[in-house]
């Protein structure tokens, strides 16, 4: 017995064709939606992962770094390396989020924090192998910072012009940069900053009003012994 072959009107494709494009849509998008969400794990039920320099690369959010200086917290074995912050609004401007990125430069040693899947995630610090402090000094109104250690962002005056000049620093350099907009119609800008690490040992005073420093230290030789 012979099949007879289907006759496909102009219509008949127009129908058929809709549901597919819907069914190829609804697959793109399923397979676009990324990785489950990864669920919080107890820590310490977990054994240790050893990260070699420059493996431990981790992203930490922080406040809004366009509205004033901020100093953020120096982690052992880490060094910071970048910035980011987004606005949001129509009309207005409203912080969405901003996020540190650090990438450590001693081995270190990590327990995971969420699991996604068979997947483990190390989302916070861990403890560097092999770290040794350096000796600094401080008092009541100042204190000294070792290589690395004073990392500050400082809101950026001219971002609503194309390019704009950064301030150097002695015993600084700057290693990110960061800038925002909102806006319906036009991007109106958000605000932006400069984020700052120290290449020298520095002296620096202490904030009036709180207990950071926020503001750029003097350079200081580090104080050697003589050898005869």
């Amino acid at each position: 017995m012979k099949i007879k072959k289907l006759k496909v009107t102009e219509n008949l494709r127009r129908f058929i064709s809709i549901p597919l494009v819907g069914l190829v849509m609804a697959t793109s998008f399923s397979g676009c939606s990324g990785k489950t969400k990864p669920t919080e794990i107890v820590a310490e039920n977990y054994d240790e992962k050893e990260f070699s320099i420059g493996e431990h690369i981790i992203s930490i959010e922080i406040d809004d770094p366009t509205l004033e200086k901020i100093q953020y917290e120096y982690h052992k074995g880490y060094k910071a390396v970048g910035i980011s912050t987004e606005a949001h609004g129509q009309y207005s401007y409203n912080f969405g989020k901003a996020h540190m990125l650090y990438v450590n430069e001693y081995p270190v040693k990590c327990r995971p924090t969420y699991q996604r899947d068979e997947e483990m995630l190390y989302t916070d610090f861990g403890t560097p192998v092999d770290y040794v402090e350096k000796e600094t000094k401080s008092s009541h109104d100042w204190k000294e910072f070792n290589v690395g250690e004073h990392i500050i962002s400082i809101p950026l005056e001219e971002s609503y012009i194309d390019n704009f000049q950064i301030t150097s620093h002695d015993g600084y350099e700057p290693i990110g940069i960061a800038t925002s907009s909102y806006g319906k119609y036009s991007n109106i800008s958000g605000g932006g900053c400069i984020l700052y690490t120290n290449t020298q040992k520095v002296k620096c005073l202490k904030d009036d009003d709180s207990d950071n420093y926020t503001s750029f230290g003097i350079p200081v030789e580090d104080t050697k012994s003589l050898q005869k």
